[in-house]
Order: structure tokens, then sequence, then C-alpha cells
């Protein structure tokens, strides 16, 4: 069992890796981006807040129709 450097939570990292992958449909890799050191759950929402801040930046720079309300939320 590794032991989160975020949440100090104890997981299983296939257990985290599955959980993480399904999440995402595999689009994005949790052994990439966190080598084993995050659990699940904080490896989840770290990647959902980044993916909602670029989101909000693609809003700003007219590349993505813009909705006030998520760029005031995400920057």
């Amino acid at each position: 069992m590794a032991k989160c450097c975020r949440c100090g939570k104890r997981f299983n990292v296939s257990d985290a890796r599955e959980e993480y992958n399904a999440e995402f449909g595999g689009d994005i890799d949790y052994d990439d981006e966190y080598g084993h050191e995050v659990c699940a759950d904080c490896a989840i929402a770290d990647t959902e807040s980044n993916i909602n801040i670029g989101k909000a930046i693609d809003m700003m720079n007219g590349d993505e129709d813009y909705d006030d309300d998520h760029v005031k939320r995400w920057l």
C-alpha cells in the first residue's frame, strides 16, 4: 500500500490507476501524471481542476464559448 503525498490516505496503486483511467477514459494516464504518489481521489480532483482552469483560459482567449460563471469560478 502506498501513502498519498497529498492527503496521507493509504491506497492501492493498481486500484487508483484503474479508477483514474476509467474516470478520464484513458485519455490521461495516471502513471504519467502522478507516478504512484497520489491516491485516485486527489488525482481526479486535481485533474478536473486543471481541466476546468484550462477551459476557462480558452474561454478568455475566445477559443471556446464564453461562460461567465465558469470563468469566475475557475480563474
